[in-house]
């Protein structure tokens, strides 16, 4: 089977560009993809190795990209244990991947949620589940609040 390229990069560009919208700003694609990229490598860094593993075996091309763009091997997931560690955590990443000023009159909990709600078109429940089950309840909570299908 060869690899289209081309196919993943159109992939990726309307799923950023659904996504952009789902936030309310459509034009903001470059941001976009900033904020995704947060949300998922904040994501990936609490999950164990073996969950991240069936997690992006679900992820079309483009998206197992990004979430494993470097990724570095970690016995143990990182300790966030409430809500407000995750979005801080997203809000540190964001910084980090170059996007310093960032206000879109929208929380960080409200983005946090379109960009998990957007991404259930590719995750199955069931291993939203399985991702549930590997948090403390708070996080428990915010998944279950934002990945209601």
């Amino acid at each position: 089977m060869a690899l289209n390229f081309e196919k993943y990069a159109n992939e990726g560009n309307s799923f950023v560009k659904t996504l952009a919208s789902n936030l309310g700003h459509p034009e903001e694609t470059g941001r976009t993809g900033i904020i995704l990229r947060s949300v998922l490598h904040t994501l990936r860094g609490r999950l164990s190795i073996g969950e991240s593993l069936n997690l992006v075996s679900q992820l079309p091309m483009f998206l197992k990209g990004i979430y494993v763009d470097n990724w570095e091997y970690s016995e143990k997931p990182i300790s966030i244990r409430k809500k407000e560690e995750f979005y801080d955590e997203v809000e540190r990443m964001q910084d980090l991947y170059g996007e310093q000023k960032f206000d879109w009159k929208i929380s960080t909990a409200e983005i946090v949620g379109i960009v998990l709600s957007t991404l259930g078109k590719y995750i199955s429940k069931g291993e939203f589940e399985d991702i549930i089950t590997q948090m403390p309840k708070p996080l428990k909570e915010l998944f279950h609040e934002k990945v209601q299908r």
